[in-house]
């Protein structure tokens, strides 16, 4: 992400299945009938230690697990953004830090366009008859752009509306953050798997769009499109107007995660998984290597090619040990699980008691202000985190019994 502290993705309704009773979660992303890939294809799996008892459908625990990760270091992130003292943030361990908080969104975008694509190729058909699913999956996609820009609105707005809002306010309003960026990958993905038939074709459209908007991303971020488009548009394209997360490059991980769930597919039909899986692994290994050793293609590492590689292998490589750690590990339920599977009230919950105006008026982030040390800041993430753990299994028995008849 462009500063470690971009807002995360969010989850869909779907059922789930645990011990062999369905319930309903809240987990992200959607499918075509809101169900994810993960929860629909581990139906009535049993869990245990050895691998041979599991059915290879549970290795698909390994984007929750992947996702889990990704939320845990988001709250890490938000809490030393927002609290962390100016005097440390240039030191080697912060830098590090940081490094490594840059690999949440990428984690994040990766998942949602591998789980969109999983779930939704599953109702393709239903999908292209134009009918209530694509409705229901078309709904979806609108509220999670509404809530993006429900996230910007600030509360002291609703009064000044009489007076006006400034400039500057509207273009924090406007701002893309990873909410839009996943919306509209989101509705691209849906579009192209109704209109594209053959999936070899299909899958040649999504690499194609990767190549595109890696490459041609130097390229777009030199650009003001101010003049020629609407700000809330060109907001969309790169950082001028303050955007965190502008299609150029950052769909392109959402359609990396989408071309991989095309290939893992087609490799689970065959048999193939495992090797699959080592060989993406590898593909990882190659991808690290090349953005590390080529040269950089653009001023702006946020644009850069080479960054855009280096990231993309290190998810290949979190999700080849997420999946390993899957093979040995696949539990009916799990805190970790909770979170993943309840990401929406895990985005909103933390954000809004870091950011939210709940203390007469203000928000902690501007009480404390950036001012603590790095001992507070850890402490604060734990418990946060914890928060968030226990939160989330309690959002979902609420969920669960909100979907009782």
């Amino acid at each position: 992400m462009a500063d470690g502290a971009g807002h995360l993705p969010v989850g869909e309704p779907g059922p789930e299945r645990y011990g062999g009773r369905a319930r309903r979660v809240f987990h992200f992303p959607p499918g075509a009938n809101g169900e994810s890939a993960p929860s629909s294809i581990q139906r009535d799996c049993r869990d245990g230690p050895k691998i041979q008892v599991m059915k290879p459908a549970s290795r698909l625990l390994f984007l929750d697990w992947l996702r889990a990760w990704a939320l845990l270091v988001m709250i890490e992130t938000h809490v030393f953004n927002a609290f962390l003292a100016n005097s440390l943030r240039q030191s080697a361990w912060f830098q590090s830090l940081n490094f490594i908080n840059g690999l949440v969104a990428p984690s994040f975008l990766f998942v949602s366009g591998f789980v969109f694509l999983v779930a939704a190729q599953k109702r393709v058909d239903e999908l292209r008859s134009f009918g209530k699913p694509l409705r229901k999956q078309l709904g979806r996609i609108g509220m999670v752009w509404i809530i993006g820009y429900a996230m910007h609105l600030p509360s002291y707005w609703i009064p000044r509306l009489a007076a006006g809002i400034s400039a500057e306010e509207w273009l924090r309003f406007y701002r893309v953050d990873v909410l839009h960026c996943i919306a509209l990958t989101w509705l691209f993905l849906l579009m192209s798997l109704i209109a594209i038939r053959s999936e070899r074709l299909r899958q040649a459209w999504l690499a194609i769009w990767i190549v595109a908007l890696t490459g041609l991303a130097p390229l777009i971020y030199s650009v003001e499109f101010r003049p020629f488009l609407p700000t809330p548009l060109a907001g969309y394209l790169n950082d001028r107007t303050q955007s965190l997360f502008p299609i150029f490059p950052w769909s392109a991980f959402m359609l990396a995660g989408a071309l991989c769930a095309a290939w893992f597919l087609a490799a689970r039909r065959a048999g193939q998984e495992r090797r699959f899986m080592l060989g993406l692994a590898g593909v990882g290994v190659v991808m690290i290597l090349a953005g590390k050793l080529l040269p950089a293609a653009s001023a702006s590492w946020k644009a850069d090619p080479m960054t855009f590689l280096l990231r993309l292998g290190i998810v290949l490589l979190l999700l080849g040990a997420c999946w390993l750690y899957g093979l040995v590990r696949a539990p009916n339920r799990s805190l970790l699980l909770d979170v993943s599977r309840e990401s929406l009230f895990v985005y909103v919950a933390h954000l809004m008691l870091i950011y939210g105006p709940f203390f007469a008026g203000a928000s902690l982030s501007y009480l404390v202000g950036k001012t603590r040390g790095p001992l507070e800041c850890s402490l604060g993430s734990i418990a946060l985190a914890a928060m968030m753990l226990w939160g989330a299994r309690g959002w979902g028995a609420i969920q669960r019994r909100r979907s009782l008849p």
